[in-house]
């Protein structure tokens, strides 16, 4: 009997997106290979407001739309009940992001939330930088409806 997980363990059932499991794999090797390279990474927590009505079929249009504006080297998952987490590749800081985010938030007719964080800058490891960029995206809610905001920024 094998101990690997089955591929439905890394997706998430309703929007078909790379789970939490499968984001933490694809961080890594994202982190890992911007060492190499010297480039740098993105993540992107994108909360859907709370106070707006999301259902399944809201959380499934929000993934197809959130998908459509992304490169393919790029990774969009689900977070968490209404959030979705980004990875971007081959980003050297704020001005690169600042494009896919204005993409992020034209193509959601709802109010978000989105906070970034940046490898190397923000964060050494995937774990800080997951708590930088929702550190961010408290910053970005409090900001009012349809803000995002970087780590420290």
């Amino acid at each position: 009997m094998s101990t690997q997980p089955a591929p439905s363990d890394y997706h998430d059932a309703l929007t078909e997106l790379p789970n939490r499991r499968l984001l933490d794999d694809r961080l890594s090797q994202a982190l890992h290979v911007a060492q190499r390279r010297a480039t740098g990474v993105a993540l992107i927590l994108v909360e859907l407001a709370t106070f707006s009505k999301i259902d399944d079929q809201t959380l499934r249009q929000a993934a197809r739309r959130l998908q459509g504006t992304l490169r393919r080297a790029d990774t969009l998952a689900r977070w968490g009940a209404a959030e979705f987490a980004i990875v971007l590749t081959d980003v050297r800081g704020e001005a690169e992001c600042r494009p896919a985010l204005e993409r992020l938030m034209a193509t959601l007719d709802m109010d978000v939330a989105i906070g970034v964080s940046l490898f190397p800058a923000d964060a050494r490891d995937a774990e800080a930088l997951a708590r930088n960029a929702d550190t961010a995206r408290t910053g970005a809610r409090q900001l009012g409806r349809r803000q995002y905001r970087f780590y420290g920024g």
